[in-house]
């Protein structure tokens, strides 16, 4: 469901079906059914002209064998004339049903999953994916994603089988009905004989998929630090690490080949043995008049293209589970239920003034520690706030729950008097500007990056950019503002991609400004230049200002100091510096002496 309120998109979707089979039925066929219908009308078509050539020949056969004269020559140049025509048939039929399956069924279906999986992903919380693999994530959308295989092995060779196997029943029980019935009999021996012969199969290929994702994000996770790996010189640490899981993946892989060629071997000695049955009978009615020579060969054909496709059914039974596997052990993200959504009747937050209130506010990660026990915090609109205190004691977790990364278990946090869990994610998030302590840039341009989510023109970007003291340094660039900042920025120092930040946040241009230690990662002069970006970017709005650095707070209005989730001090930077045995003032001391040192 999607519901557009004044600008803001509110977009709730459902987890995906917590089985394989039950996703590939309501999210890929059901959505598609008349595509999906046609596909198998074709194929049934495409299978009954195959049928209908082996009954032509047999024909053929029966009426050349009475002898030349013209009514059997008339007839004989009738059979192969339609012979022809249904072989030219034959040719082309198979490319139609392929070509109407990728552009009606494979091609949406694929667009479809990829956007939903997409969405939902994206609708988990932070805390959700920063504790899943990137490469894991990554993995698990291709794993729900391998259609096309799985649409082929149930439309080109499940249903084709279907169709095949039933119109050979009906012509060899048109033939002669006991036949048929032996047919059938020895069809449903065989599909049990196949079915149990690779059920040893199924627990492999679960244990194959997971092994190949696990290896997947351990890959993506060692490339996307290596960095770090090489500067600790673990190079060779990962590659083992790696090798281990890959020899594990093969190890489950060899075993899931011998499980196969032994039920491959089996079914197929099996089907030949049924075969022989039906020959031996065909022949049989034959001695007893029942059928004629024709038929013989009807049934021959139908032995050589209809048990030796019987064949192939043990390999496209374990392509379909170990697809199923595949798929199943990629839904684990998308059956997870979001952590955090908007209510049914969430409204578009309105800040007019900033005003912030935590009231009686309690939450704990899991079940840990609390963190807050009746928490209680006023901001005033347009106050600049700082928050300070020691590791550990609640002041990230206060913004987290300002940003609803996590859901408070006791109270309320209002914005101008509007509870935040009544409001849309959207926008809250459009109505807070964020300077992390660590910037997230992305492989784009400085230009895109400072942009990012928000409308502006290259004159807004760069007079962001010089409020942020960040446009002396993009000109000095060969590229200027289209130059590409690398991976996560690693092109550009600490200070320069905070001043990055500072500029999306002059752009952002939101009510309420929360800088979180922003300034603590950085040396005294990157330090300067940042504090000169931010002093520039404060105006109007509600500022909430976590720092590790306590000379970065002297403009605050207001100095509150957290321990164990209380607010043990409140007051001005002067005020709190000079508390006689107050803890701001001790932690004050201690830096002017690191200073010093």
């Amino acid at each position: 469901m999607t519901i557009v309120n004044k600008g803001i998109k509110i977009v709730t979707i459902k987890p995906f079906p917590k089985t394989a089979f039950k996703y590939l039925l309501n999210e890929c066929i059901m959505p598609c059914k008349w595509a999906f219908i046609v596909c198998l009308l074709l194929v049934f078509a495409e299978t009954g002209v195959s049928n209908f050539i082996n009954w032509l020949l047999a024909k053929f056969v029966e009426n050349i064998k009475s002898g030349a004269n013209p009514e059997t020559l008339h007839l004989a140049l009738w059979l192969v004339g339609i012979i022809v025509v249904c072989n030219i048939v034959n040719i082309f039929l198979p490319k139609q049903v392929l070509m109407y399956r990728q552009k009606h069924l494979y091609f949406p279906v694929q667009e479809r999953i990829y956007g939903r999986a997409l969405e939902y992903i994206f609708g988990h919380s932070v805390n959700y994916i920063i504790n899943k693999q990137t490469g894991s994530l990554l993995a698990k959308t291709n794993q729900i994603n391998t259609l096309q295989s799985t649409f082929s092995v149930v439309i080109t060779q499940f249903w084709w089988l279907i169709s095949d196997i039933s119109l050979k029943i009906f012509l060899l029980s048109v033939i002669n009905i006991w036949l048929g019935i032996l047919f059938v009999f020895c069809a449903g021996i065989v599909a049990l004989v196949n079915y149990y012969a690779n059920k040893p199969s199924d627990r492999l290929n679960e244990m194959q998929s997971k092994a190949e994702s696990l290896y997947s994000g351990w890959l993506v996770d060692a490339i996307a630090n290596i960095r770090l790996v090489k500067q600790f010189n673990r190079l060779e640490y990962e590659k083992k690490r790696l090798s281990t899981l890959l020899q594990q993946y093969i190890k489950i892989k060899m075993k899931n080949m011998l499980v196969w060629f032994s039920s491959y071997t089996g079914v197929g000695c099996f089907i030949h043995l049924c075969s022989t049955l039906m020959l031996t009978f065909s022949v049989y009615l034959w001695s007893k008049s029942l059928i004629n020579v024709g038929d013989i060969v009807f049934v021959l054909l139908t032995l050589n293209s209809g048990f030796m496709w019987m064949m192939e059914l043990c390999v496209d039974y374990r392509r379909f589970q170990n697809n199923l596997a595949y798929i199943q052990a990629g839904l684990e993200p998308f059956i997870d239920k979001h952590e955090i959504e908007d209510l049914p009747n969430a409204k578009v937050l309105k800040v007019k003034k900033g005003k912030i209130e935590f009231k009686n506010v309690g939450f704990a990660y899991s079940e840990q520690k609390r963190i807050f026990d009746g928490f209680n915090l006023s901001i005033e609109s347009g106050e600049k706030v700082g928050i300070v205190g020691l590791s550990g004691n609640g002041k990230t977790t206060l913004i987290n729950l300002l940003q609803r990364a996590y859901e408070i278990q006791e109270g309320q946090i209002l914005i101008d008097g509007q509870d935040i869990k009544t409001v849309t994610q959207a926008s809250l998030h459009q109505n807070l500007a964020i300077i992390p302590q660590e910037t997230v840039l992305f492989h784009r341009s400085l230009k895109d990056n400072i942009g990012y989510g928000v409308k502006a023109t290259d004159k807004k970007i760069r007079q962001a950019a010089k409020i942020a003291c960040a446009d002396e340094f993009i000109r000095a660039l060969p590229e200027g503002y289209d130059s590409m900042v690398g991976d996560r920025g690693c092109k550009l120092s600490g200070g320069e991609r905070q001043r990055i930040a500072i500029a999306r946040a002059v752009l952002r241009n939101s009510p309420i400004l929360i800088l979180d230690e922003a300034t603590s990662s950085l040396d005294s002069e990157s330090e300067s230049i940042v504090a000169e970006a931010i002093n520039n970017l404060l105006g109007k709005q509600t500022v909430i200002a976590i720092a590790h650095r306590l000379s970065t707070l002297r403009k605050m209005d207001r100095i509150i100091y957290l321990e164990q989730g209380t607010v043990a001090e409140v007051g001005t930077f002067d005020e709190l510096a000079k508390k006689k045995n107050g803890k701001f003032a001790k932690l004050w001391k201690m830096q002017q002496l690191e200073k010093k040192d």
